[in-house]
């Protein structure tokens, strides 16, 4: 349950058409409906923003009451990569995320095992209070903690040493914090300049039951036009998501070529879409990918197809009338019809195929006669 405050007014068409007047608070059941409301949507408008979330219903709060406090979370770092690791491994504690701000993809992220309150700046308190930021002086004067920790991520003295950013840096242990700990013993030769403090060293966290978190990895080595079927693009990861399915999908163009204006929009509002720009390099890609995706409209050999075949990647094509002579359902690929009507996602994301074949069909004999002005 995502609780958040309006900050542009519109039209709720999932609460009956009911107007959202700004500054009202209410809850939003879903990660999707809050995430395009914080502003992944076609328009990039924002209409609320986030104040506090509680975790699944079926995960306890056991112990004492732990407080993490961070400043900013982003969608990929460090310490958010610690944060959910954390979280996930101790998602039965009574553990609450409070931070000044955070990315909604990160926020769908840590919310699946934890408490999260954005900071009021008002008075809090808890039992424990584990700071992430290096300057807690902002919230140490207004938290009632039994105790208090201060966690160093980062070696201070190799920063200060070879960033000219950090070349005036300086750091002291502030009174109220009882025990610092650091991610590494690197981190903790790092505050010894610093710091005549006898720091704790805890190994950052390793979330090893990484499998349930694995998606699909998509790539399309196609123009982004209509005959393509950047539009069929668009509406499958649109269904992906809707399933709940995670991904990325590689898609090698140019957003030039998108003239479309709408069309654009809805490109650059999935953010699981990665635009790389056009090379002959691209095709290493695909070896890394778990299908290969062409939705065109028509294709008279498909190469592409082929060269992720060639690679043992299996292929997703529409239906057009070649795509029978290269795709063995559920051997070396699948088939979808122009308007995805019969898109399998579940067969796609878990029932991958394996015994991924090709037939080569060049009559090398008949461009030998050719060459020889014989045929």
């Amino acid at each position: 349950m995502y609780r958040v405050k309006v900050v542009r007014s519109f039209l709720d068409m999932q609460n009956n058409g009911k107007t959202r007047q700004i500054g009202e608070e209410y809850d939003i059941d879903t990660p999707e409906r809050l995430i395009e409301l914080m502003g992944e949507n076609k328009n990039k408008t924002k209409y609320v923003e986030f104040l506090s979330s509680t975790k699944p219903e079926g995960l306890k709060r056991e112990g004492k009451k732990v407080i993490f406090r961070q400043g900013y979370l982003y969608y990929i770092g460090g310490i958010e990569t610690f944060l959910f690791n954390l979280v996930k491994k101790y998602r039965n504690k009574n553990i609450t995320i409070m931070c000044n701000m955070i990315e909604p993809n990160q926020l769908v992220n840590l919310s699946r095992y934890a408490d999260i309150v954005i900071d009021n700046q008002k008075q809090f308190s808890c039992d424990v209070l584990i700071i992430g930021n290096y300057d807690g002086s902002d919230v140490l004067h207004r938290v009632k903690a039994d105790k208090v920790y201060q966690m160093i991520h980062a070696d201070l003295s190799g920063m200060k040493a070879t960033h000219p950013g950090y070349a005036n840096l300086k750091w002291s242990k502030h009174p109220r914090v009882d025990k610092i700990i650091c991610v590494s013993e690197v981190a903790a030769k790092g505050l010894a300049p610093f710091c005549k403090c006898e720091p704790e060293v805890i190994y950052n966290i390793l979330d090893n039951d990484f499998q349930e978190e694995q998606g699909m990895v998509f790539v399309t080595l196609s123009r982004a036009t209509k005959e393509k079927g950047i539009e069929r693009m668009i509406e499958m990861a649109k269904r992906f998501k809707a399933a709940h399915k995670p991904f990325i999908w590689f898609v090698c163009c140019s957003l030039s070529q998108v003239k479309d204006t709408k069309i654009l929009q809805e490109i650059k509002a999935i953010p699981e879409f990665i635009i790389v720009p056009p090379t002959t390099l691209n095709k290493i890609l695909i070896r890394g990918c778990d299908y290969l995706v062409q939705l065109s409209s028509t294709e008279s050999f498909c190469y592409s197809a082929f060269e992720a075949l060639q690679r043992g990647v299996p292929v997703i094509l529409t239906r057009f009338p070649e795509a029978y002579n290269i795709v063995e359902e559920g051997k070396n690929g699948y088939l979808v019809e122009m308007d995805l009507s019969d898109l399998d996602i579940d067969k796609i994301f878990n029932h991958k195929p394996d015994k991924v074949t090709f037939n080569d069909r060049c009559d090398y004999d008949k461009w030998e006669k050719v060459f020889e002005g014989e045929l």
